[in-house]
């Protein structure tokens, strides 16, 4: 999952290592009742299972944290940690359908200079969007790296696009900026209603009602997308562990393990299967995520290269911010000011045959954790 900032994450506080109060994994800290009455032995009880909570948590941070010094080292690791605590970057794309959006929303803003869209950002906050005389908003909030992964379309006249994995709008909305509603379509698919229903409103927000009939929201599974040939241009923006999104929940981070994104990995894949399936022959699929995992990045197009049925190029891109990957390129907040993480891999079809594709996903049609550990896909704080 930009990483797009949604009304959430506008409000997540900086935060450092200890405010997450783990302390190293093997050493408790019952509290000390010198002085005092013996506590119950219910309360006693109480503590225990507190204490032991705290433990388990303490042990689940230091795991994650090892997880991802091993792929980045530890210096490259500490660095990147200091930066996904602290507050996400915000910057505000302009919306061309706003017929009041000519300047940027404040004085202090200065135009993002790796994107070719209408893109600012401030050193201070921007103040909340205001409706026009049609009744859409004047800018979005997000992060400008997701902005990047909309570009990568390279959208042309008169294309007709896919959004696999919409909601909850941020990249949705980043598409329809650079798409030509009256020569062109967009269809945006989200299976999950409450995020459904928050894509739509995104939509109806910033768009006028008379060219929202080049738009359809569907609710399908993207993995079984039923649909091949048809699109110019396919967007898999996958749900995925979101790193950035768990370091500031820590309820969300006391459930994390390393089949957290293996399991991410296996439906990232079927959705990317399900993508190249979608696209026109010589269509263009961009993939992305906002994980800091190999596993659902470089690791998701090696597989599918791997699979050798489908038929596909990796189309090499550069830009001004972050490195390339394997496959890919990804922008990461440490040395990218602060943006990010985001993972972009671009990729053209080049053969047309829908029954490999039906080879290719029969052994993912069950995506079900052997070990009966729930699979849990946490969407991007906006994607």
């Amino acid at each position: 999952m930009e990483v797009d900032v949604d009304d959430e994450s506008l409000e997540m506080p900086e935060l450092d290592a200890q405010q997450l109060d783990f302390p190293p994994p093997g050493r408790r800290n019952p509290r000390k009742q010198s002085g005092k009455k013996s506590l119950s032995k219910s309360k006693m009880k109480k503590l225990l299972k507190q204490e032991l909570e705290k433990e388990r948590k303490s042990n689940v941070f230091h795991s994650f944290s090892a997880f991802y010094e091993e792929q980045y080292g530890s210096a490259r690791w500490s660095s990147l940690m200091a930066c996904l605590l602290s507050k996400p970057r915000v910057a505000c794309l302009v919306n061309k359908y706003c017929n009041e959006s000519s300047v940027p929303p404040s004085t202090n803003s200065t135009r993002v200079p790796f994107l070719k869209l209408p893109v600012y950002e401030s050193s201070a906050l921007f103040p909340h969007p205001e409706r026009d005389t049609h009744n859409v908003f004047d800018y979005y909030l997000m992060d400008a790296a997701s902005v990047l992964v909309t570009e990568a379309l390279d959208l042309e006249v008169g294309d007709k696009v896919l959004d696999l994995c919409a909601a909850p709008g941020g990249k949705t909305l980043g598409i329809l900026q650079q798409l030509d509603l009256l020569q062109g379509a967009l269809v945006a698919n989200e299976p999950s209603p409450t995020r459904s229903k928050r894509l739509s409103k995104v939509i109806s927000e910033y768009v006028p009602a008379n060219l929202r009939t080049s738009i359809r929201v569907t609710r399908r599974n993207g993995i079984k997308w039923m649909e091949h040939d048809l699109y110019d241009k396919v967007l898999v923006d996958a749900p995925c562990s979101s790193e950035r999104h768990l370091l500031h929940d820590p309820k969300e981070l006391g459930t994390w393990t390393p089949r957290r994104t293996e399991n991410c990995a296996k439906r990232q894949l079927a959705l990317l299967f399900a993508a190249l399936r979608a696209a026109k022959l010589y269509g263009r699929i961009v993939y992305s995520t906002c994980s800091l995992s190999q596993l659902e990045n470089d690791s998701v197009i090696s597989k599918a290269l791997e699979k050798g049925k489908l038929d596909f190029e990796i189309i090499q891109k550069q830009w001004p911010v972050g490195e390339r990957t394997e496959h890919g390129w990804i922008i990461l907040p440490d040395v990218s000011q602060g943006w990010g993480p985001i993972y972009i891999a671009v990729l053209k079809k080049l053969s047309t045959k829908p029954e490999l594709f039906e080879e290719c996903v029969e052994d993912l049609e069950e995506l079900q954790d052997t070990d009966g550990e729930p699979l849990l896909l946490l969407p991007g704080p906006e994607s």
